[in-house]
């Protein structure tokens, strides 16, 4: 349902990509880097990463929401987790492109084995682990009240 969703709404897959070139922009800037940003395409000395919507948060993002709604939470519990969520996703986010970035231009050799197994792992677990800490967030401040 979620992924028909987005795809009814494709203005959100551009947005979702335009937004993480230019987070991955400023990430680079910051660390006093100059990319190349052409579109969707960022460059970094030898090394060109294309951005597409696989390469957003919006799955693991969805995946957390989904996860969030179907739990028997107060709808405002529900919606500061969700929120707090999507802000942890994006910035793993531009960490995990920075790495792959990295990979790219260090080891490309690797790139795949990196792209495909460890980080897509890496991030199932992440979405996990944010479901786990706002559970236990929850059942403390349940016990608190």
């Amino acid at each position: 349902l979620a992924t028909g969703l987005l795809s009814l709404l494709p203005g959100i897959e551009r947005w979702a990509v335009s937004s993480t070139v230019g987070s991955m922009g400023w990430a680079l800037r910051l660390a006093s880097l100059d990319p190349e940003i052409d579109g969707v395409t960022i460059t970094l000395g030898g090394a060109a990463l294309r951005i597409i919507p696989e390469c957003t948060p919006l799955m693991p993002i969805l995946l957390l929401g989904i996860a969030v709604a179907v739990h028997p939470s107060p709808p405002a519990w529900k919606l500061a987790g969700v929120s707090a969520g999507a802000a942890a996703l994006w910035a793993y986010n531009v960490v995990r492109m920075l790495a792959l970035m990295a990979t790219l231009a260090w080891w490309p050799r690797s790139f795949k084995f990196v792209h495909v197994y460890l980080w897509q792992t890496v991030t199932l677990l992440v979405v996990c682990a944010l479901f786990m800490l706002w559970l236990h967030l929850g059942s403390a401040r349940e016990r608190a009240a």
